[in-house]
């Protein structure tokens, strides 16, 4: 063995002796700095769930118009008394807020008045479903239906009756912000704040229907944006959302509701207009149905048949010069409902745009997509139809997923063989809740052609634990099975985490073994076929005394390193946020240092025609990223970075600005710039972006990306035109164009029409 050899073997056992070390520290650290100050790690919840609020019965329906004159509300029971969490964690928030709750046998009505000192002051960016609430003046709910402290609905609204509704799991480690249900708002501003009326349907809610008692849990938050400031009824510390619904008050006197057997059939129409290069255009009429029946209150079977996926809006393109692989979130409606239940284990933050490290057992966009490697990867498949069972019994969290997807045959016009045997795709998933906040769970799935000429099936069992409000470790478990491969196909994970608002540790440790290959999921690392992955972050959050400018000053560190089969270490990435500091009007600046050092295996490809040759490289690069107050009419974003790559050198601009004239409309225009100079050769990417979205009143958006890649060469156009004409109604028309921008100047272009209801 070389010098060097020995060299690299010993800084990996000091690594490693390090990797143990920091694990018992942050196994003990949360008991030691309670020993330090002599107090035991403390648990608030019990001193927020004083709050409680009664719902008033009524005997007629509620004029649902923004108006709060009907007599039922003058004597129902106020919630007020609202605190913050920003700025000023635990005073009383600057401007008043009421809430009141009525409901009759079929709906729940909460009432609401924000009064406002400043009422010319009032901000409102977006008519859109589902808008951002950080960027506008807002009023959240979220509800409890079964009384875990887990899971429950989130129901935001703003001045001028916008709607977002989202589907909670475990606390917030999974928002479902996509999730839809029938509800309605009007919302009236006034001269002294705005007020807004929401009716929930209890068919839109699941619940336990067989208890005695029902008292579910409840909160509110207001967001005054002028002065980003967020206050919550049931107090949040502010480390944390209203999605904490271990905190959160109760809401009590609802009696003789049901949600009833509530069968909902949305049948769809799909027109589709064709046309590839010089070809003329093909018209391909279609249709499917998908259904919905709540077999229980709590338990849902969802249908679909001739699933159809045209209306969803296309993936924003990206540069990706890292060794991990881009993530893509789930868009389509059908996968997206109790979407958390299926989750297995954590997933913490990463940064960055759509990169990601983590390994996911499933991730339900491998379902009617050709897999990777196949020459059409990533475009859609034919889905035949399926079936999912989601929902909860008693402490227990079930959902099973079963679908089909359609056989494609080869076609002549293209090189090689892109033909694909239909598939057969099955989930189940358990979760059991135990203790006050942990859950145990348990998963299997299987993927399998027809006619069994291959399969895959993947299985494991995972656990989080959170002791108090600060400490948690999470973990799992997992196997693979693929036909023909046999040995050394498991994974196993580890998260520790301590999390205040002044301090922030978390240790991860993960190993993968080479035949690990779960083909409905998404591994992060697939560049080492067996790895050994260890990351650490540690942050602090120190406030300065009250001022006019700087809200926070959040210095941070973290590492991440991979290591090979043989125990050496092939991948090393730093980052040393040296300076972010957060403004009190949400702007932000951070510049830190990035040190990577990276192993190459085999010849690779950095850039088109453009090879490293094996060995060890060691480089870094300075960045500066600032964000300004994205409440104002004019925003923009800004990262630039500049340092070593591999054998060079390397500089990326990333610019986005965002101009908004009132809440109708709003521009959005991205440029990415990577130029790379290496010994072996030089090369650029460039991303430009466009995004135009227009909303004529609260059911009616228009929407267009446009979007040049030079690396493809292409321009590729999404437009949509979207009408709900009814509560989960649409209709949608939607027009797509790649144009070719090299020599071949092809053009394919294609107008969709989907009608549902």
């Amino acid at each position: 063995m070389t010098w060097v050899g020995k060299r690299e073997n010993r800084l990996a056992n000091q690594e490693k002796n390090m990797c143990r070390w920091l694990c018992w520290v942050f196994l003990i650290f949360p008991f030691g700095r309670s020993l330090l100050s002599g107090q035991a790690p403390s648990n608030t919840s019990g001193a927020f769930q004083s709050k409680t609020i009664l719902a008033a019965r009524v005997s007629s329906p509620i004029q649902i118009d923004g108006i709060l004159n009907d007599e039922a509300w003058r004597d129902a029971e106020s919630a007020n008394h609202f605190l913050q969490a920003e700025p000023y964690e635990g005073e009383a928030a600057t401007e008043q807020t009421e809430a009141k709750l009525l409901y009759d046998s079929e709906n729940l009505y909460v009432g609401v008045y924000c009064y406002e000192s400043q009422p010319n002051g009032i901000l409102v960016n977006s008519l859109k479903e589902d808008f951002d609430p950080l960027n506008t003046d807002s009023f959240e709910m979220i509800l409890d239906t079964f009384q875990d402290g887990r899971n429950g609905y989130l129901f935001v609204i703003n001045p001028e009756g916008a709607k977002r509704d989202a589907q909670v799991s475990d606390e917030g480690r999974n928002v479902n912000a996509d999730w839809d249900t029938v509800w309605d708002v009007r919302a009236q501003r006034n001269g002294d704040g705005w007020a807004a009326e929401i009716v929930i349907p209890f068919k839109s809610l699941s619940f336990d229907a067989n208890r005695t008692e029902r008292v579910w849990k409840i909160n509110f938050s207001r967001r005054i944006r002028r002065k980003n400031e967020q206050d919550y009824w049931a107090p949040i510390p502010r480390r944390y959302d209203i999605t904490r619904l271990s905190l959160a008050g109760e809401l009590r006197g609802l009696e003789g509701i049901e949600r009833g057997r509530n069968l909902r059939i949305k049948p769809f129409l799909v027109a589709d207009f064709r046309k590839f290069a010089r070809q003329n255009f093909e018209f391909d009429p279609d249709g499917g149905v998908d259904a919905k029946y709540s077999l229980t209150p709590s338990l849902t079977l969802d249908l679909t048949f001739n699933t159809d996926f045209s209306q969803v809006e296309v993936d924003e393109q990206q540069i990706n010069l890292t060794r991990f692989p881009l993530f893509f979130p789930e868009k389509r409606e059908f996968f997206l409902e109790n979407s958390g239940i299926f989750q297995f284990g954590d997933l913490p933050f990463e940064r960055g745009p759509n990169r990601s490290k983590e390994t996911q057992l499933f991730f339900s966009r491998r379902i009617g997509l050709f897999p990777e490697g196949h020459p059409r990867q990533g475009e859609p498949i034919g889905i035949w139809g399926g079936s999912r069972l989601s929902g909860r019994v008693g402490a227990f969290s079930l959902g099973f997923l079963n679908m089909q997807t359609q056989e494609v045959e080869d076609d002549p016009a293209t090189r090689g063989d892109d033909s694909q045997p239909g598939n057969n795709f099955g989930v189940v998933r358990v979760k059991r809740d135990i203790l006050a906040n942990s859950d145990i769970g348990a998963i299997f799935l299987n993927r399998s052609s027809v006619g069994g000429a291959d399969f895959n099936r993947a299985w494991g069992a995972d656990a989080n634990f959170r002791f108090g409000q600060n400490f948690s470790v999470n973990g799992f478990i997992a196997k693979s099975k693929t036909d023909g491969v046999s040995g050394h196909d498991r994974a196993d994970k580890i998260t520790v985490q301590w999390r205040d608002n002044l301090v922030r540790l978390q240790g991860i440790y993960s190993n993968m073994q080479r035949n690990f290959n779960p083909e409905m999921g998404f591994r992060g690392i697939t560049q080492w076929k067996e790895s050994q992955s260890y990351r650490y972050i540690g942050e602090l959050h120190p406030r300065p005394p009250r001022n006019r400018l700087i809200r926070e000053i959040s210095p941070h560190y973290r590492f991440f390193y991979v290591m090979d089969d043989q125990g050496r270490t092939v991948y090393k990435e730093g980052h040393y946020g040296l300076l972010e500091v957060h403004f009190h009007n949400g702007g932000v600046v951070e510049v830190y240092f990035a040190p990577v050092f990276d192993r190459l295996v085999q010849r690779s490809e950095i850039g088109p025609g453009v090879f490293l040759q094996p060995g060890p490289y060691h480089y870094g690069y300075w960045s500066l990223e600032t964000f300004s107050d994205p409440s104002q009419m004019l925003s923009a974003t800004s990262a630039f970075s500049k340092g070593s790559y591999y054998t060079g050198e390397i500089r990326t601009v990333d610019v986005t600005g965002i101009l908004r004239r009132g809440y109708r409309w709003s521009l959005q225009a991205s440029y990415i710039d990577s130029d790379v100079t290496l010994k072996e050769g030089a090369f650029t990417n460039r991303l430009l972006r466009t995004r135009l979205n227009y909303s004529f009143n609260t059911r009616t958006f228009l929407n267009a990306l446009v979007q040049y890649n030079n690396t493809r060469k292409q321009v590729t156009s999404n437009i949509r035109f979207n009408l709900i004409h009814h509560p989960l109604s649409d209709l949608f028309v939607v027009y797509n164009e790649v144009r070719e921008v090299s020599g071949a100047r092809r053009t394919d272009r294609a107008v969709t029409i989907k009608f549902t209801h």
